[in-house]
């Protein structure tokens, strides 16, 4: 079982990109990978609200997508009729962009939207890099509201950069786990798996904008053991949506 926390379809504004839902299921199951976390890219662009529709549909039509929704705390009205809506239909993965959409993590909307999801016991994907490479604290902010706010927050963008904040962080907060597309220093895995344990860590790709080999091979290729790879690549994650006891 692979599960991959962070997948994305749709039309991507930036760059000229294959992010079709057919070609990114077919690559995901050309690499092995057997779920993917999926969020509309449209969500984030436009309107969330449609975005999400997006999302919802293409996990209705294809059992091995789960779906992620987003918010965008910028746009504040109809906000709680939105995660109303969504907890009403079975979402439980919730993604924010802040590096996109222009907000600060200590933003009242970001709180009241959290104090929502809190209730519903949701996962909060949370991206660390924020500012670009000089990004040094939004770890540490992340790691104050997983300690405010009694929810799973997954922390993408982990990687040689911010590692020593990264494991600092989440030390102090084990609502805390730690995703690995850019995981792909030497000793990556094993510095994190002997510092934090196996069980702190959920595999992402962040497909299509990245290259699945190039967060994959890293972790295949990793000295760990294989009950921490296994761990890794789908069992955490697997326990957090409920699947796993």
């Amino acid at each position: 079982m692979i599960i991959d926390c962070n997948s994305f379809f749709g039309f991507w504004p930036h760059r000229q990109l294959t992010s079709n839902l057919a070609s990114v299921r077919e690559n995901a199951a050309s690499h092995g990978i057997t779920n993917l976390v999926i969020c509309s890219l449209r969500g984030i662009f436009d309107d969330f609200v449609k975005g999400n529709d997006e999302t919802l549909k293409a996990c209705a039509a294809h059992p091995e997508l789960i779906p992620a929704a987003t918010i965008n705390p910028h746009r504040w009205l109809g906000v709680d009729e939105e995660v109303d809506r969504l907890c009403s239909k079975g979402v439980k993965v919730f993604r924010f962009f802040p590096e996109y959409q222009h907000w600060p993590y200590r933003f009242q909307p970001f709180y009241s939207i959290l104090e929502r999801l809190e209730k519903e016991n949701a996962i909060a994907i949370c991206p660390a890099r924020v500012g670009g490479h000089q990004n040094n604290g939004v770890i540490t902010e992340l790691g104050e509201l997983a300690s405010r706010y009694d929810m799973t927050f997954i922390i993408t963008g982990v990687y040689y950069g911010n590692l020593a904040e990264a494991i600092a962080v989440a030390k102090s907060c084990e609502s805390i786990l730690l995703e690995t597309h850019l995981l792909n220093s030497p000793d990556g895995y094993e510095v994190l798996v002997s510092e934090l344990g196996s069980h702190r860590i959920v595999y992402g790709s962040k497909s299509p904008l990245h290259p699945v080999s190039s967060s994959l091979l890293p972790l295949m290729k990793a000295g760990i053991g294989e009950e921490d790879r296994e761990r890794i690549l789908g069992g955490n994650i697997a326990k957090q949506l409920g699947w796993l006891t």
